[in-house]
């Protein structure tokens, strides 16, 4: 099967015969639709799919930036298969088929020389003896599933503020002002992951003006705890807000302790570091998911 990936092959000036150079067929793709799986609690469909991994027939083509026109050397009616990609803990260089979607597929119809425009359908895969879902927090009521930490003199409270709500009817907001020293917020409850490389990912809808450092408290059951300061997502460049989404790898972190009993997970914003006299943080739909 000859597929084109990146681009033609030229004909070589050195050939003695001319050849006609292939007409490829387009499929374009702008963006992805994200849709309930009725099966499975998997909380609000906040996503931000940034690739598509493309198989004709079940062979890979290539992964794609979207939007994309991607160029196909097939015709004729074949099997169209499209995985949604993401920027793994926010890092444009590190891109992967996420695990927990399910990939769309429909039959495609190629002709060269012409587009055919789709929109990728993807829903959370179903749980069951391979996957599960924890929504940790999604700001729907009045009871925060997330505390301040010991010595922290910021508060997370629920908004229900039309200008920082994105998805539902509330959403945390964590203040800072001139005279806060600490704003540590963790989970209330800790969870018991998975280690020895089963994927865990967190999922976070956030806005922020300062450095927002995600990390992991580690509870151990004979060696002391410890806290890994994991990832940091960028301070907002706008003072409108404009939410985005984190798909945050928790697989290596988790696979390094030899003695886990359980982890909290944190947000830390670096006060310290910045500039500003007073701010704000939004998180909302917080999500752990993992293979079991």
């Amino acid at each position: 099967m000859l597929v084109a990936l990146l681009a033609l092959i030229a004909v070589s000036s050195c050939d003695l015969v001319d050849r006609d150079e292939p007409s490829p067929a387009w499929i374009t793709i702008d963006s992805m639709a994200m849709v309930d799986n009725p099966n499975v609690d998997e909380g609000a469909l906040s996503q931000d799919i940034s690739d598509a991994w493309v198989f004709i027939d079940d062979e890979l083509i290539g992964i794609f930036e979207l939007p994309a026109d991607i160029p196909v050397l097939d015709e004729g009616k074949h099997k169209l298969l499209v995985g949604p990609g993401i920027k793994v803990s926010t890092v444009s260089t590190l891109r992967d088929n996420y695990l927990f979607y399910n990939a769309h597929q429909q039959d495609v119809t190629l002709t060269p020389g012409e587009k055919v425009s789709i929109t990728p359908t993807i829903s959370y895969r179903d749980e069951g003896n391979n996957f599960k879902y924890i929504v940790v927090e999604e700001f729907e009521d009045a009871f925060i599933e997330l505390n301040p930490n010991d010595n922290t003199d910021a508060e997370i409270k629920r908004t229900t503020d039309g200008e920082y709500v994105k998805y539902g009817f509330g959403a945390g907001l964590i203040e800072i002002t001139d005279t806060t020293k600490a704003a540590w917020i963790r989970t209330s409850e800790d969870f018991v992951l998975p280690q020895l490389g089963k994927i865990v990912y967190l999922e976070v809808d956030y806005y922020t003006q300062y450095e927002l450092v995600v990390g992991i408290h580690i509870n151990q059951n004979v060696l002391a705890d410890q806290n890994v300061n994991y990832l940091v997502l960028k301070a907002s460049q706008s003072e409108e807000v404009e939410w985005k989404k984190a798909y945050v790898a928790l697989t290596s972190v988790l696979s390094e302790p030899a003695d886990m009993e359980s982890v909290y997970l944190y947000f830390l914003p670096d006060i310290q570091s910045s500039n500003r006299e007073s701010g704000i943080v939004l998180l909302d739909n917080i999500k752990i998911l993992y293979q079991q």
